[in-house]
């Protein structure tokens, strides 16, 4: 149990390694544009677009991960036959009559439906 926990702890921690890498990247980046090169006209610009990368990355990172809904999950039978066929073209087949039964509308680029 104590080994379990200790896992946990040093994933934790190492998954937040690229966060720290990336944010400093963004600040050495921020410092370097705006103290360094400190170009006037393109100040707010930079800072227009600065904010809004920081906003959609820290939102990206703390939203937490979803799953699909019920309704597109394989049935058993429908996996249990995936997984029965062993030819690639079988199984192609297979997720294509699946996909028809989704409740989803895929169109082509001209407008039509698939």
């Amino acid at each position: 149990m104590a080994l379990s926990r200790a896992l946990r702890c040093c994933q934790r921690i190492f998954s937040w390694i690229p966060v720290f890498i990336i944010s400093s990247v963004v600040l050495w980046s921020y410092y370097a544009y705006v103290f360094e090169l400190c170009f006037v006209m393109y100040l707010l610009l930079f800072h227009v677009c600065f904010i809004m990368f920081c906003w959609s990355y820290w939102k990206a990172i703390f939203t937490p991960a979803s799953t699909p809904s019920k309704k597109f999950h394989l049935s058993y039978s429908d996996k249990e036959r995936y997984e029965m066929e062993e030819r690639p073209d079988a199984q192609k087949q297979i997720l294509a009559e699946i996909a028809k039964k989704l409740p989803i509308c895929t169109r082509a680029q001209s407008g039509g439906k698939f």
